[in-house]
C-alpha cells in the first residue's frame, strides 16, 4: 500500500471515530447543559477560528516545508521549523492574554441576548482563554507530523486526546452538570493534549529544539509563502465563520445552540473531507516539488473522485432525511427547529468538500494567490447577502448563505486551478468528478424520501433511508474510475488483514 493510500485510510479511520464520538456525546451535552449553554460551548469553535488570523499561515507552511525537504532527518528545514515553533508558542501566550483581558468586552458584544448569569459568562470566557492558549501549539505539531506523512501516528494521537476530552466531559457532566465545570475539564484536557503532541513530535523529529530559537534567515525563506497563506486564512475565516458570527450577533444564544446542533450533525462531512485533504496536501506538495506532474495529476483526480463519492452519502442523507435524523438523535423539538438549517449546512459542506482538493493543489503547488483572489471577490458579495438572509429567515437563512458561498467556489476556484495548476478543462472535472455522483445522490435519497412521504412515519422511514444508502453506495461505486476502485479495494483488504 503506497504512503498516500495508507494515509487516507488512517485518516478515514480517525475521522470515523471522531465523528461517531461527536455524534454520541452531543445529545448528552445538550441534555445536561441545555440548548443555550450548549450554544455557549459553541463559542469555543467561533473564537478559535477567529483567532486563526494569528496563525500567520505558519501551520500550512510547516507542512509544506517538511514534506518538501528530502534531506536526512529534515536537517535543511530545521532552522525554519524551530523558528516557527518559537513564533507559535509566543502566539499561544498572546491569545490567552488577549481573551482573558477582554472577556468583558466579548461578553458584552456577543452574548447580550442570553439568560445565563453574567458572572458565569465572564468566567466561562476566561476558562476558554486558557483552553485556546493551550491548544494553539497543537496545530504546529500536527503540521510537522502531516509533513512527515505519518498520518497513522497523527490519527492515533488525535483520536486518543479527543476521546479523553469528550468522554471525560460526559463523566464530568454526570457528577457536576454545570457549564463551568465542563469548561474547566476542557482546559485540563487541552494541557494533556499539548503535552502528548509535543512528546510525540520531538521523538519523530529530533532536530526540533526544546528552547526558543529564531533565525532571521530561515524566517526570510518562508515569510512570503506564510504571508500568502495567512491572507487566505484571514479571508477564509471571515467567509467560513461569518454565518455563525451573524447568528451570534443578530439572533439569540438559543438560536446559536440550535445552529451548533445542526453544525455538529453535519460535521461528519467535514471530518471525511479533512481525512482526504490532510493526506493529499503533503502528497501534492511532494509531487510538485519533485517535478512529477503526471503523478500530481493522477493523485488529484483520484482524490477528487474519492471525495465526492464519500461525502455524498452523509450529505444527501442529511438533506433528505434531516428531520428524521435529528428526531432520533436529539428530540422532535430540535428537529422542528434545526432540520432545514441542517439541510442547508450539509449542502454547504458538500460543496466545500468537492472544491477542497482544488484548493489543496493550488497551495501545495505554490500558487496560493488563486484562492486568495477568489476569496477577496467573495467577501464583497457574501457579507450583505448573509446579513439579509439571516434577518429574513433566522438560522435557516444563515445556513443557506453558507451553501451559496460554497457553490460559488465550484464556478470560480475550480476552473482556475483546473487550467492553471492541473492542466485540465473544467468540463472534465464536472463530468467525471461531480455531476454523476450528485445525480445518483439526488435519485437514491430523493426517491427514498418520496416513498417515505407516502407512508406513515416510523420504522418504514428508517428502512427507506437504509435503502437510499445502499442504492447510492452501489451506484456511485461503479462511477469511480477502475484504478481508484482497485486502490480502494486493495487498501480495505490490507486494513482488514492487519
Amino acid at each position: 500500500m503506497t504512503q498516500l493510500k495508507s494515509n487516507i485510510v488512517f485518516n478515514f479511520l480517525g475521522a470515523a471515530w471522531l465523528g461517531i464520538l461527536t455524534l454520541a456525546v452531543t445529545p448528552i451535552q445538550v441534555y445536561f447543559l441545555g440548548v443555550e449553554a450548549f450554544g455557549f460551548v459553541g463559542l469555543i469553535t467561533i473564537l478559535q477560528v477567529l483567532l486563526g488570523s494569528l496563525d500567520l499561515g505558519i501551520a500550512a507552511t510547516v507542512t509544506k516545508v517538511v514534506s518538501s525537504d528530502h534531506s536526512r532527518q529534515r536537517s535543511e528545514s530545521a532552522g525554519a521549523l524551530n523558528t516557527a515553533s518559537t513564533v507559535y508558542w509566543g502566539i499561544a501566550l498572546l491569545i490567552s492574554v488577549l481573551l482573558w483581558t477582554n472577556s468583558s468586552r466579548i461578553a458584552a458584544f456577543w452574548l447580550s441576548n442570553t439568560s445565563l448569569d453574567y458572572a458565569t459568562v465572564m468566567l466561562g470566557i476566561q476558562i476558554i482563554a486558557v483552553y485556546l492558549g493551550l491548544r494553539w501549539p497543537v496545530a504546529f505539531y500536527s503540521g510537522v507530523i502531516s509533513g512527515l506523512q505519518r498520518m497513522d501516528v497523527l490519527n492515533v494521537v488525535k483520536a486518543s486526546v479527543h476521546s479523553l476530552r469528550l468522554v471525560g466531559g460526559v463523566v464530568v457532566l454526570f457528577f457536576l452538570p454545570n457549564l463551568l465545570a465542563f469548561l474547566v475539564w476542557f482546559a485540563i484536557s487541552s494541557a494533556i493534549e499539548l503535552l502528548v503532541y509535543a512528546i510525540v513530535t520531538y521523538r519523530m523529529l529530533p532536530t526540533l529544539r526544546l528552547w526558543p530559537y529564531f533565525s532571521p534567515a530561515s524566517f526570510k525563506d518562508i515569510w512570503r509563502y506564510s504571508l500568502a497563506m495567512n491572507l487566505i486564512a484571514l479571508t477564509a475565516l471571515v467567509l467560513s465563520q461569518a454565518d455563525r458570527l451573524a447568528v451570534t450577533k443578530l439572533l439569540s444564544l438559543e438560536y446559536l445552540g440550535y445552529y451548533s446542533i445542526a453544525y455538529n450533525a453535519s460535521i461528519v462531512i467535514s471530518l471525511v473531507q479533512s481525512a482526504i485533504n490532510n493526506a493529499s496536501f503533503p502528497a501534492f506538495s511532494h509531487s510538485s516539488s519533485s517535478g512529477q506532474h503526471a503523478e500530481l495529476l493522477s493523485r488529484y483526480n483520484k482524490a477528487s473522485q474519492l471525495m465526492v463519492f464519500v461525502v455524498g452519502l452523509p450529505c444527501f442523507a442529511l438533506i433528505f432525511f434531516g428531520h428524521e435524523v435529528l428526531s432520533v438523535w436529539i428530540n422532535a423539538k430540535v428537529a422542528d427547529e434545526a432540520a432545514l438549517t441542517m439541510a442547508w449546512l450539509a449542502l454547504g459542506f458538500f460543496f466545500n468538500a468537492v472544491v477542497s482538493n482544488a484548493y489543496m493543489a493550488a497551495v501545495a503547488c505554490g500558487q496560493p494567490n488563486l484562492p486568495l483572489k477568489v476569496n477577496l471577490f467573495a467577501l464583497v458579495i457574501y457579507a450583505p447577502v448573509l446579513y439579509w438572509l439571516t434577518r429574513l429567515y433566522d438560522i435557516s437563512g444563515a445556513a443557506a448563505a453558507y451553501a451559496g458561498l460554497n457553490a460559488y467556489y465550484i464556478f470560480s476556484l475550480v476552473p482556475l486551478v483546473q487550467y492553471r495548476v492541473i492542466g485540465q478543462g473544467f468540463g472534465v472535472w464536472l463530468r467525471e468528478n461531480l455531476l454523476p455522483f450528485a445525480l445518483v445522490g439526488i435519485g437514491a435519497f430523493g426517491g427514498a424520501k418520496t416513498l417515505s412521504l407516502m407512508m406513515q412515519p416510523g420504522w418504514r422511514t428508517l428502512v427507506l433511508l437504509a435503502l437510499g444508502v445502499a442504492a447510492y453506495t452501489v451506484a456511485a461505486w461503479y462511477l469511480l474510475s477502475v484504478s481508484l476502485r482497485i486502490d480502494v479495494t486493495d487498501s480495505l483488504k490490507r486494513v482488514i488483514s492487519r
